[in-house]
């Protein structure tokens, strides 16, 4: 599908992984608003033009008559230039939802975007009434926990679809969050090499290595208790065998166990 130029410029905005779900422009009524200057300036222009018909003749009132005629025709140029100005700024202006935020983009030639957070919003309350029912907009104030961002937004397309589509997004990212599907993302882009415009080549910034805990100290093992000495061994064995703790026989039988394991 082909994007106008507005709707690309949206595109623009969107950070890594971030896609668009509702993108879309105010109600006419909200280009009715933009034209009430202007259509004042043409009733105005029209009504000197008309007043300067009533006033003729030679000498003073020509010159009267000339400079209102110029001046209406001014005035009236001035309308349709704000009607024209005003068009094309309700045509770009853009009420976006996005997987991450909402994004309002403002402008024609210069443009600016203000933006709120999903996880910020506190609630969306929408307001409409009767008349704005039947023609089918409404205006939605969206509640954050910071004075900056995204108050109200007026004169809104399908306001019910717009905030279900806000209270969905929000419950998917923090879905998303409480999960970990989002703990995987990357803190920083991979490393990368590329050419220098004087031809050497430059690492990039290097990733940021993911946090890990530091092993556990490991106990140092106690030391294997050495063998006995056969000699010493022998000689508290002689040494029951003359107290009479053993017999001559058992001290013999001892012996050449002991001897046998040399």
């Amino acid at each position: 599908m082909k994007l106008t130029w507005d709707e690309s410029y949206a595109q623009t905005l969107l950070a890594s992984g971030e896609r668009i779900i509702r993108n879309q422009r105010q109600h006419w009524l909200g280009l009715v608003a933009r034209w009430g200057w202007g259509v004042i300036l043409i009733v105005v222009g029209l009504a000197v033009m008309t007043a300067s018909g009533w006033v003729g003749g030679d000498g003073f009132f020509g010159t009267v008559h000339t400079i209102l005629l110029l001046g209406g025709i001014v005035v009236v140029l001035a309308g349709l230039a704000n009607l024209l100005l005003g068009y094309f700024r309700w045509e770009n202006d853009r009420d976006v939802v996005t997987t991450r935020r909402i994004i309002q983009t403002q402008g024609f030639i210069n443009r600016n975007a203000a933006d709120t957070s999903l996880e910020k919003i506190n609630d969306a309350v929408m307001e409409q009434g009767a008349i704005a029912r039947i023609l089918g907009y409404g205006t939605l104030d969206v509640m954050t926990a910071s004075a900056s961002g995204i108050q109200k937004m007026r004169f809104l397309t399908t306001p019910v679809e717009f905030k279900r589509d806000i209270m969905d997004a929000k419950h998917e990212l923090e879905m998303g969050v409480a999960s970990g599907r989002f703990a995987d993302a990357p803190l920083r882009a991979a490393p990368v090499v590329t050419d220098s415009p004087m031809g050497s080549r430059e690492p990039q910034a290097q990733p940021q290595a993911p946090y890990a805990p530091a092993p556990a100290p490991v106990a140092p093992q106690a030391p294997a208790a050495p063998a006995d000495d056969p000699t010493e061994t022998l000689a508290k064995l002689a040494a029951l065998r003359d107290s009479g703790a053993i017999t001559p026989e058992e001290y013999e039988a001892k012996k050449e166990e002991l001897l046998r394991r040399i």
